[in-house]
């Protein structure tokens, strides 16, 4: 059974490390804990896959309330970057749209 969930809730309290580990090990390769937040960064085919999937992203992000920072660098590297600021550091809220996110990029957005 998976450590995290499937949509996000509003006061969802900071994790623990060991839980931190538990949920990005969940995850695909890529992600790494920086500071307090996790990070993606990939490479896509261009400038408009990348806008594509940063859209895509916004989307997911909107319909959990759940508000990564998104940047597109160097023509087509999108870079995401998941914490919550209210908690002061990871939640499982930044897991379930970190799962998201990997679904939307498996997609193509």
């Amino acid at each position: 059974m998976s450590a995290i969930p499937r949509v996000c809730v509003d006061g969802a309290p900071l994790l623990a490390a060991v839980d931190v580990e538990a949920m990005r090990a969940e995850l695909g390769p890529g992600w790494e804990l920086k500071g307090p937040s996790i990070m993606l960064q990939v490479r896509l085919a261009d400038f408009g896959a990348a806008l594509a999937a940063l859209n895509a992203l916004a989307e997911v992000a909107e319909e959990q309330n759940h508000h990564p920072d998104l940047g597109i660098s160097d023509y087509c590297q999108l870079t995401v970057s998941l914490t919550t600021h209210d908690a002061g550091g990871l939640t499982a809220n930044d897991f379930v749209v970190a799962r998201q996110a990997e679904g939307v990029l498996a997609a193509g957005a």
